[in-house]
């Protein structure tokens, strides 16, 4: 039998048996089982991957690709630290490297104090950072002095500290002194003033702690010790960078990509993911056994039709192809309308922002992949094909029983 013969057969045993009740019920519960799962399952993959975008989005240029700190915590002499830079910018993809040193400090002005995080970087920073655009320098200018710092515009707020175009604001610093303990009437801090020249905007946690001064200028605090490296490069180099460097310096040193940083968040994030798209398949499934009581019921209902066209010269073979026919085009039917639906929705959500984050004027992140939309046509018509064949065989079977 020709499949035009086939498929024609199958949408007329779709379409005459609706006026059945019983068995139109439970083919729309299976449609309707298999739209909603699959149009859930695009629009929270997209929701997760919004999700995973938002957090790559806290990473900014002031991350740099690698870093290296050594493992035990405590800091290591600059000349150590030189040597290891000599071995490291020869590197295939490393671009840039600056020493820093990174501190918790306090900070005053005036009347108004605030902890901050102190940290002192070599001028090569400046360029990796890109500190001079516009978007990250907002007020102010870059570091053209030894004594001069550049602060983050929360920490700034905190303080009350007015625009630095013109003039720079001045501010104490309380630096802790590690070769000293705590004894009545011996200061536990370097008291420090310094000007503020400028203030520089990343995200919301460099904003809101972040002190960036010359790394000369913080070297007599620390002992002439400093806190590691940090390694410039394309996002395509960065684990090769790492890999490289683990090789050489990974029983010394703690090495990290900047996607590690949040490394947490981003494995539970796909953990959720993977759980809710389980979960789908799950409900997708039992979808599918609605499938399978649709096409049994229709063949019990057909039974009297197919014994007739078996006299006709149909073989045993055609009727099994008509009756997966008919399965595939319900499942084609669930699955096909159900993710193009999720789609246009994910496609409203992005253009028009209908979902708000909460407590904020921002949308709910969204990101649409057509890959995955893909892949999840090609998973579902598969669950759905095995479904058709396995009650299709085990229907066939049973008929040559009982005939």
């Amino acid at each position: 039998m020709k499949i035009g013969t086939v498929f024609f057969i199958a949408k007329h045993l779709l379409i005459s048996r609706q006026k059945k009740t019983a068995v139109s019920v439970i083919s729309w519960i299976a449609v309707l089982g298999m739209f909603i799962s699959s149009a859930a399952m695009v629009i929270l993959l997209s929701a997760f991957n919004g999700i995973e975008g938002m957090i790559e989005g806290m990473y900014t240029e002031f991350d740099q690709e690698v870093s290296m700190v050594p493992k035990n915590g405590s800091k290591l002499s600059i000349d150590s630290l030189r040597r290891i830079i000599k071995q490291t910018k020869n590197i295939e993809g490393v671009d840039a490297l600056s020493v820093f040193i990174q501190e918790r400090i306090i900070v005053r002005k005036a009347k108004k104090w605030a902890n901050a995080e102190l940290w002192a970087v070599e001028p090569s920073f400046y360029n990796m950072a890109n500190i001079n655009n516009p978007k990250h320098l907002i007020n102010g200018r870059l570091l053209t002095g030894r004594d001069q710092a550049l602060i983050g515009v929360g920490l700034a707020n905190k303080l009350g500290l007015h625009s630095m175009d013109l003039t720079p604001e001045t501010a104490i610093l309380y630096i802790p002194r590690h070769d000293r303990k705590i004894r009545i009437g011996k200061s536990p801090f370097f008291q420090q003033r310094i000007e503020v020249s400028g203030a520089i905007e990343y995200n919301k946690e460099l904003n809101e702690q972040i002190l960036l001064v010359p790394f000369s200028y913080a070297t007599g605090f620390f002992n002439n010790e400093a806190s590691g490296i940090l390694i410039s490069s394309s996002e395509k180099k960065r684990n090769a960078i790492k890999n490289a460097l683990v090789q050489k310096f990974g029983e010394r040193f703690a090495i990290k990509t900047n996607l590690e940083k949040n490394a947490l968040i981003f494995k539970t994030s796909k953990s959720e993911k993977l759980i809710v798209v389980i979960i789908l398949i799950f409900v997708f499934i039992l979808s599918l056994f609605n499938l399978s009581a649709s096409l049994t019921m229709t063949f019990l209902e057909k039974k009297a039709q197919v014994n007739t066209m078996f006299s006709l010269g149909m073989s045993p073979s055609d009727l099994n192809r008509i009756f997966v026919t008919l399965g595939i085009i319900i499942v084609s039917i669930g699955v096909i309308i159900g993710l193009s639906v999720g789609s246009f929705l994910v496609f409203l959500h992005e253009q028009l922002q209908l979902i708000k984050i909460p407590g904020t004027l921002n949308a709910f992140p969204s990101k649409f992949n057509g890959i995955q939309v893909l892949f999840l046509l090609f998973l579902l018509a598969l669950l759905g094909f095995i479904a058709t064949v396995a009650t299709t065989s085990f229907l066939m079977k049973e008929n040559r029983k009982a005939n």
